[in-house]
C-alpha cells in the first residue's frame, strides 16, 4: 500500500503503466490546480488524467484525495494540510475527511456516519465499504420495500393491459393467437430497487477483505434472497422514483450511485477489482465552508452558493462573475458579503509579507466582485495551517472616484483541522464566524 499527500513526495509502485491507463479511463480532467501545472507533455496528450503524476515507476499526488485500488496496489492521498502539520494518523485524518463531507451540499456523500467514531479500520477503501454495507442491510433489514414492478409477459388469460402492438409483433405473425401480450405492475419485493442493492452488495463483496463487510453484505443478499440477480447501471438508478417516505432507500440509492458510477470504478460483471473515489480538495473546501455556514447561519443570513447572476461587463454583456459564497442579512441593517475560499497553505511567516501571502489576482478578483455588486465586505478563508489561528489581517481599497467608496477585505484562517481537540472543531468554526459576522 502507497501513503500519499497531496503535492507530497514520490513513491515507488509497481505496475505504473497500468494505473496510468486506468486513471486515463476514469473521466476528462476538470481542470489543473493553482498549485501545480502539468508537465509539457502531459498537455500534449489527449488522455492526460488529473489525478496522479507518473515518473517511471513512480507516482505522485496532484490535488485529489482518496484511494485507489488497482488490483493488489492501494494507493491513499491525503490531504496536504496533514502533510505540513505531519499527521501520521490514518483514523483522524478520514473523521476529518468525513466531518467535511458531511456540511458538503454540491459533492453528496450519503454514508451515515452515525457509528463512525466506533470504527477501527484504518484504510480507506475498507471504511467507506463499511459505512455502505452497513446502511444497505440496516435499512432493508429495518424497512423492506414492496414495490409495483412493471412486468411485460405472455398470457393465456389477460391481464392488466393488452400490448396490441407486442402481441402483432411476437404472437399474431407468429401464429400464436393464444399468447396474449399483457402488461401489469404486481405489487413486489423483487422490485428495481432491491435488484440495484443486491448487485452492489454482490459487488462490495468481491472487492472486501474485511470479515466484517463480508458478514453484513452477505446477510444483506440472504434477506434479498428472492430478488433476482441481474446487472445493473447508473441509468437503471436514475430511473427509480421513490416516495419521499422512503427516505433510507433513497439513501441507500445514492451509495448505489457512487458504486456503479464510472467515476469510480472500471469493471465488468460483478468485478470491481479496479475501482477509486477520487474528490478535488479545492472543491471539498469550498463546500464544506457553504454547508457549514448554511447550516449554522442560515437563521440569520442567506447563503447564496456559487452565486452568477451578474456579470462584470454590462455593454457587451460578458466576464460572468462566480462568487464561492455570497451572504446577505435577513433583519436589521442591510449587509452583503462576499466570501472566497482559497485552499491554499500559506507560509509560516506570512505575517511578515506585506501581501500576506494573499496572490495579487485574487484580490483584484474580489475588489472588482465587491465594486460590482456595491458591497463593501470581502472574506478570502483559507485552512488553518497550524493549531494556533493567526488573527485576520485586512486591506481597505479606496475608489479612485474621490473617494467615496472604500472595500474593505478581511484575510483570515478558519479551523479547517485539528490534531490535538478534533471534537472542538465545530465549536471553534463557529466561534470565528461569529465574529466576523456579528
Amino acid at each position: 500500500m502507497s501513503l500519499l499527500y497531496e503535492y507530497g513526495n514520490w513513491a515507488s509502485i509497481e505496475h505504473a503503466k497500468g494505473l496510468k491507463q486506468f486513471l486515463r479511463s476514469i473521466r476528462k480532467p476538470e481542470g489543473r490546480s493553482d498549485e501545480e501545472e502539468p508537465e509539457n507533455e502531459e498537455l500534449a496528450d489527449p488522455t492526460y488524467q488529473p489525478f496522479l503524476r507518473f515518473d517511471g515507476d513512480k507516482i505522485r499526488a496532484n490535488n485529489y484525495v482518496g484511494f485507489i485500488q488497482f488490483g493488489e496496489e492501494l494507493v491513499e492521498i491525503y490531504p496536504k494540510v496533514f502533510r505540513a502539520s505531519a499527521c501520521q494518523d490514518k483514523s483522524l485524518m478520514l473523521k476529518h475527511i468525513f466531518f467535511w463531507f458531511k456540511y458538503c451540499r454540491k459533492w453528496r456523500f450519503p454514508f451515515n456516519q452515525a457509528d463512525l467514531d466506533t470504527e477501527h479500520i484504518d484504510e480507506f477503501p475498507e471504511l467507506i465499504i463499511n459505512l455502505i454495507a452497513s446502511q444497505l442491510y440496516t435499512t432493508i433489514a429495518n424497512q423492506p420495500l414492496m414495490q409495483y414492478q412493471q412486468v411485460e409477459e405472455s398470457l393465456i388469460t389477460p391481464r392488466g393491459q393488452i400490448n396490441f402492438h407486442r402481441y402483432l409483433t411476437n404472437s399474431l405473425v407468429k401464429g400464436n393467437y393464444h399468447q396474449i401480450e399483457c402488461d401489469y405492475e404486481p405489487f413486489l419485493f423483487d422490485n428495481k430497487v432491491n435488484r440495484i442493492i443486491k448487485y452492489c452488495a454482490r459487488l462490495l463483496m468481491g472487492q472486501t477483505r474485511f470479515s466484517e463487510n463480508m458478514r453484513l453484505l452477505q446477510e444483506t443478499i440472504f434477506i434479498l434472497d428472492e430478488v433476482e440477480d441481474l446487472p445493473c447501471s447508473i441509468q437503471d438508478v436514475a430511473t427509480v422514483s421513490l416516495n419521499s417516505f422512503y427516505h433510507d432507500y433513497s439513501l441507500a440509492l445514492e451509495n448505489c450511485k457512487l458504486i456503479i458510477s464510472q467515476q469510480l470504478y472500471s469493471a465488468k460483471s460483478y468485478d470491481i477489482s479496479q475501482w477509486c473515489m477520487l474528490f478535488p480538495m479545492e472543491y471539498i473546501f469550498e463546500d464544506f465552508i457553504a454547508g457549514f455556514m448554511e447550516t449554522h447561519f442560515s437563521g440569520s443570513w442567506r447563503v447564496k452558493y456559487q452565486k452568477s447572476d451578474e456579470y462584470l461587463s454590462n455593454n457587451p454583456r460578458a466576464f460572468n462573475m462566480q462568487h464561492d459564497i455570497f451572504l446577505s442579512s435577513k433583519e436589521g441593517l442591510k449587509r452583503n458579503i462576499i466570501i472566497d475560499t482559497k485552499y491554499k497553505l500559506r507560509a509560516k511567516d506570512f505575517k511578515q509579507d506585506d501581501k500576506k501571502c494573499v496572490e495579487q489576482s485574487d484580490l483584484y478578483q474580489m475588489v472588482s466582485y465587491a465594486y460590482k455588486r456595491g458591497c463593501k465586505e470581502v472574506l478570502l478563508l483559507y485552512p488553518n495551517i497550524s493549531e494556533t489561528l493567526h488573527e485576520p489581517d485586512t486591506f481597505e481599497i479606496t475608489s479612485g472616484f474621490a473617494g467615496r467608496d472604500t472595500v474593505v477585505v478581511t484575510v483570515m484562517e478558519v479551523p479547517f483541522w485539528s490534531i490535538q481537540d478534533f471534537d472542538m472543531l465545530t465549536n471553534r468554526l463557529t466561534s470565528v464566524f461569529e465574529n466576523s459576522l456579528f
